[in-house]
C-alpha cells in the first residue's frame, strides 16, 4: 500500500516515522514496559514544524485573541476559527487507497502545556485539498514549538470500519475459560501492586510484568494470534519531479 504525501510547496515540512521515546518516558524508563504506550507512540507518522513558533491566546472568544508571535513563514500558524483554536498549516495532500482514510492528531502521548491537540478523520482517498492541524488552548497563556518538533501525527485506518462494528454487552462468566485467564491475572496484578506498595523493588521483576510485551496468557501459553511488541514504519521516500 502507498500513502501519497503530495507536496504543495517547494519546501515541505519534513515527514518522519514516529519514534517510540517520549521525553517523559525517558524519565521513568518503566513507562517503556507499557506496549500499548509504546506501540502508540510509534502507530503513524509525524509531521515536523519548520520553524520557531510562539502563539498566545488572552482568553477571549474573538480571532484577534489568538495571536502569533513568532512564526516564519507567517501562515505555518494562524487564528482561523476563534475561541482560544490555533490553527497550524501542513504542506502536504496526502492520498491514501480507496477505503483506506486518514486520522490526523496530535504527537501520541506526547503533551504540551497550556494546548491540546484537535483530532480528526480525513477522507484521504478522494480529497484533492489540504488539511490543517488545530490545538484548543485549555487557558490564556502562552506555548511554544520549536523547529524539527513533531506537532501533527497521522495514521492510516479503514473507512467506515466503526460503521460495521456491533458492540455487545455480556458478563465475563459467561466464558468460564475467559473468566478464568482473567482472574489469574487480576492475582497476579494485585500481588504486584501490594509489593511495589510496600516498597519491595523485586515487585517490578515478576513475571506478570511482560505478560502482555510476550502475548502470554496468564497460564504461561502464548497467544496463537498475531501479536505486536514493535512497529517498524518506513521512512518516505522522496520523488518529487518523477513520476516513477
Amino acid at each position: 500500500m502507498l500513502l501519497e504525501a503530495l507536496a504543495v510547496t517547494n519546501n515541505p515540512q519534513e515527514l518522519v516515522p514516529a519514534p517510540s521515546e517520549r521525553d517523559w518516558m525517558d524519565q521513568n524508563r518503566h513507562a517503556y514496559r507499557c506496549l500499548p504506550l509504546t506501540i502508540a507512540n510509534t502507530y503513524g507518522w509525524q509531521v515536523l514544524m519548520p520553524c520557531d513558533v510562539i502563539a498566545e491566546w488572552t482568553g477571549g472568544p474573538g480571532l484577534p485573541d489568538v495571536r502569533i508571535i513568532k512564526g516564519d513563514p507567517f501562515y505555518q500558524a494562524q487564528s482561523n476559527f476563534a475561541t482560544g483554536i490555533l490553527t497550524l498549516d501542513v504542506s502536504y495532500i496526502f492520498r491514501t487507497p480507496p477505503g483506506y482514510h486518514l486520522l490526523i492528531t496530535g504527537p501520541t502521548n506526547q503533551f504540551k502545556d497550556g494546548v491540546a491537540p484537535m483530532t480528526g478523520i480525513v477522507e484521504s482517498d478522494w480529497l484533492p485539498y489540504t488539511f490543517t492541524m488545530n490545538y484548543k488552548f485549555t487557558r490564556p497563556g502562552r506555548v511554544a514549538w520549536s523547529a524539527g518538533e513533531p506537532y501533527a501525527q497521522i495514521c492510516v485506518i479503514h473507512a467506515n470500519v466503526q460503521d460495521n462494528v456491533q458492540p455487545v454487552i455480556r458478563n465475563i462468566t459467561d466464558d468460564q475459560q475467559f473468566s478464568a485467564q482473567h482472574n489469574a491475572w487480576r492475582e497476579r496484578r494485585t500481588r504486584m501492586r501490594d509489593l511495589l506498595a510496600q516498597g519491595d523493588p523485586t515487585a517490578i521483576k515478576d513475571p506478570w510484568d511482560k505478560d502482555y510485551f510476550v502475548g502470554r496468557y496468564a497460564d504461561g501459553q502464548k497467544t496463537d494470534l498475531a501479536h505486536t511488541n514493535r512497529v517498524r514504519l518506513k521512512a518516505p521516500i522522496d520523488k518529487r519531479g518523477s513520476l516513477a
